[in-house]
């Protein structure tokens, strides 16, 4: 069992959907602290296999002689304090996040742990490590508090199923703690690896990089491991999958950061789109694919009506309509309206527009110069092919 701690903004195209898909929920819960809390529909799969596996398997194997309501009251008790203090461990990731000034928006539960969802990511390797340390801490916390709990009771009234469900309980705590401090992004360890890489080198692209790339090598290893399990028997099939999504999780990060490192040497003026001479309605996408080609680069331009210009066309999003369709789509029916757009100045960086727009929720920005005048255009959506400065 893991749990993911990782900044994720909007969610257009060229972000990862598997994240996407983990942050979707599909119930809420309420909130704590003021952050909304919820839970994935995968949560309640995994629930009732937890359930059912500690009423008929674990606990009848370790207590015998129980009733067997009574297994399945203390699985019920289990399993609904496990997520617990997943969520818990969600929230000292939060409350730090919050006490150096980085929103939560959201905690999701799923089904296979947790995800803090930050509103931006970590600007100093402090923050970053005092975050991502924060979910273990209270991990080890809960270990030694179900712990002493159990050993009292059991000293107490002699062992039996509430001893040993609170023992259970450490045990996984303990479990969920030192797993995540293996040092492999996404998981708590690789975000320690990253501040401790990103404070010695100064580069928190490269630093996050680097601890991807650890968590796509232990993600291969553990699939690996998963699937020689299941062919000799091993019963390790569940570390496949885990291994899956962790190697999924950590590609994603990796290819953020290098793109991010990418930004953080590009500035507007090399990576916009610049405008050209306005088109009217009517025109279909393929017209504008021989429009397009009397220019070197990329271009984006502003479609005219009788109201004004309501908004731009990017040669761009030629490369993503299919060949066949070019003739009879229009380029109103591929025009990025002005409500989709925040704005930057021509001599900004690239990273802080970046940054500004994905805490808007916007994936389109458009360009002014020092007169203010509208001069040029970004995509965010994956189609940029980004300039050094």
């Amino acid at each position: 069992m893991t749990k993911q701690s990782v900044a994720i903004y909007n969610c257009p195209p060229s972000i990862e959907k598997v994240k996407c898909l983990i942050m979707r929920q599909s119930l809420r819960l309420g909130s704590i602290s003021g952050i909304p809390v919820g839970l994935n529909w995968g949560l309640l799969l995994i629930a009732a296999f937890y359930l059912f596996n500690l009423a008929v398997g674990i606990l009848p194997a370790s207590v015998p002689g129980a009733s067997a309501g009574s297994y399945w009251f203390f699985a019920a008790i289990g399993v609904v304090a496990f997520f617990g203090s997943i969520l818990a461990h969600e929230l000292g990731h939060s409350i730090v996040a919050q006490r150096n000034g980085i929103k939560v928006r959201a905690i999701t539960l799923w089904f296979l742990g947790g995800v803090a969802e930050l509103e931006k990511e970590a600007d100093d390797p402090g923050v970053e490590f005092r975050i991502a340390i924060a979910g273990p801490a209270v991990s080890v916390a809960l270990a030694a508090a179900f712990g002493v709990l159990a050993f009292g009771v059991g000293t107490v009234f002699g062992g039996g199923l509430f001893a040993f469900t609170l023992g259970y309980l450490a045990l996984v705590n303990g479990v969920l703690a030192v797993f995540n401090m293996i040092p492999a992004a996404p998981l708590d360890g690789g975000r320690v690896l990253a501040s401790a890489l990103w404070w010695r080198s100064k580069n928190r692209h490269t630093a996050r990089a680097t601890a991807a790339k650890a968590g796509e090598v232990f993600g291969t290893a553990m699939i690996i491991i998963g699937v020689i399990g299941i062919f000799t028997g091993a019963g390790t099939f569940v570390l496949a999958i885990l291994g899956f999504f962790l190697r999924t999780a950590a590609g994603a990060e990796r290819r953020r950061a290098e793109a991010n490192g990418a930004l953080s040497t590009a500035n507007v003026a090399t990576a916009m789109l610049p405008l050209v001479g306005p088109i009217n309605r009517g025109i279909t996408v393929a017209g504008l694919e021989s429009m397009s080609t009397a220019y070197e680069r990329p271009v984006a331009f502003p479609l005219w009506s009788p109201d004004g210009i309501t908004g731009l066309v990017p040669s761009t999003a030629v490369n993503s309509t299919p060949p066949a369709n070019r003739t009879h789509t229009f380029v109103e029916d591929i025009l990025v309206e002005w409500g989709d757009f925040t704005s930057a100045r021509v001599e900004e960086k690239m990273e802080d527009v970046v940054d500004r727009a994905r805490m808007t929720g916007k994936s389109h920005v458009l360009v002014y110069d020092g007169e203010g005048r509208q001069v040029g255009y970004l995509p965010l959506d994956g189609s940029l092919a980004l300039a050094p400065a």
